[in-house]
């Protein structure tokens, strides 16, 4: 196994595990007779935990690596500790805030007044944002049968921890009970990798540099999730209803294969466009194009089964979810584009995060203006259109500040082939009711 598995690959099959076990998840609970609202509720407190995270976990974890790779051996054992403590003592407070304050920080986010077992979905929400370090350190170690492993036992029992107690007549609290228990599970490993690998001497001077160096990330990261957040808080403020917040959730979903590995691809090319520029777009355009032959076909194919299947894999219920489907599905095409890598490698952080906020305020102003004029489809294009918009930031970004011209790294006659196909192939499905 060590000699077919890449650190690289570990890497990808860890991201198709977590997004799958989100989507097995989801069709496990629409078809174990719990009802739309227990599921929206579910479905709130996911997005309660992905706010609580956004705006400094992924930030800090992407300064992981460049901090790791100019650190002696010893000072990387205080480091990794140190790092546990950091996301361990954030987890801490910000979970106490969430509980103390839920009576505020539920009506703001979510729209709800309470949701069910919040208290277990804390304790699960501490764990593990507390353990988040844990994939980073396998991938820096190059362990990557450790990390597919802690993939395995993280997102496997995350499906058997929720759904068992819900199959078996529990509902919806034993399912988060067992959640917690997980939870408290994946702390006991982290705390022992930790241990085993790592110094327990709390460094200051060395995590200071280490939060210098991550801020412009955190803020990269922090604006890009707030356009993701907006959508399902707008809804959640709009309408107030469970059932509607779970038809949007269900719908408002990637397709997973493409985010995964566009981003995987999009991660492991900027060593080399940085190292050397004129390959890595080179590099960059050929992968890229092999992109297109695997997730246009697949996108394409999937618009057409989305209103037969929605019914079918979850339950008739979310039959409304397959028009929003459909649309976001449309991301695609976005999420092929790779200026951002570029971009990256030549250290202009700033410009992403320039053209991140532009896009943000476009966000919210659409999303408001939309959601008035058609509802749910109506946020959900203008999701599409955001995202569309940060792409050709960045690729004007390229082309006039930094002379990096587009065909370098982008096949144009493929790229506009491929999204023409798309187009008609939406309007297809719009044309016989599968649209939005």
């Amino acid at each position: 196994m060590p000699t077919l598995l890449t650190t690289t690959r570990a890497l990808q099959i860890f991201q198709l595990m977590r997004l799958g076990s989100v989507i097995l998840t989801s069709i496990l609970l629409a078809k174990s007779g719990l009802r739309t609202a227990d599921i929206g509720a579910f479905e709130a407190l996911l997005y309660v935990g992905t706010v609580a995270a956004f705006f400094w976990a992924n930030g800090l974890l992407q300064g992981i690596p460049p901090v790791w790779a100019h650190l002696a051996s010893q000072e990387r054992k205080v480091f990794t500790a140190n790092v546990f403590f950091l996301f361990a003592g954030i987890a801490a407070i910000l979970v106490l805030l969430l509980w103390t304050g839920k009576a505020v920080v539920l009506p703001l986010l979510t729209g709800f007044r309470e949701l069910p077992a919040f208290g277990w979905f804390c304790v699960y929400l501490f764990c593990n944002l507390a353990t988040l370090p844990v994939e980073y350190l396998y991938l820096l170690r190059e362990e990557p049968e450790r990390l597919v492993l802690w993939g395995c036992f993280s997102f496997g029992l995350f499906i058997l921890a929720l759904a068992g107690p819900v199959f078996l007549e529990y509902g919806l609290e034993g399912g988060l009970a067992g959640l917690a228990v997980l939870g408290a599970l994946r702390f006991l490993w982290a705390s022992v990798l930790v241990f085993r690998r790592g110094e327990w001497v709390w460094q200051p001077a060395l995590i200071r540099p280490y939060l210098w160096f991550s801020m412009p990330l955190v803020l990269n990261f922090m604006v890009g999730n707030l356009v993701l957040l907006f959508d399902s808080w707008l809804v959640g403020w709009y309408y107030s209803d469970a059932s509607v917040f779970a038809v949007f959730r269900y719908g408002s979903r990637e397709f997973p294969l493409a985010t995964a590995l566009a981003t995987a691809l999009g991660t492991a090319m900027i060593a080399q466009l940085a190292k050397a520029p004129a390959d890595g777009l080179a590099a960059l355009k050929e992968k890229s194009r092999r992109l297109f032959h695997l997730l246009f076909p697949l996108t394409v194919v999937l618009l057409f089964l989305t209103k037969p299947l929605f019914p079918l894999v979850f339950n008739p219920d979310f039959a409304a979810s397959a028009s929003l489907f459909n649309i976001y599905l449309l991301l695609t095409a976005s999420r092929v584009l790779l200026p951002n890598a570029i971009v990256l490698s030549r250290g202009k952080s700033r410009a992403i995060l320039l053209v991140g906020l532009l896009e943000l305020t476009v966000k919210i102003a659409l999303g408001f203006w939309f959601i008035h004029l058609w509802g749910l489809p109506g946020v959900a294009w203008s999701a599409v259109l955001a995202f569309f918009l940060e792409k050709i930031g960045l690729v004007w970004y390229l082309e006039k500040r930094l002379q990096v011209r587009t065909s370098d790294w982008l096949d144009r006659r493929w790229y506009g082939f491929y999204v023409l196909v798309l187009a008609m192939a939406y309007a297809v499905t719009l044309v016989f009711g599968g649209g939005g």
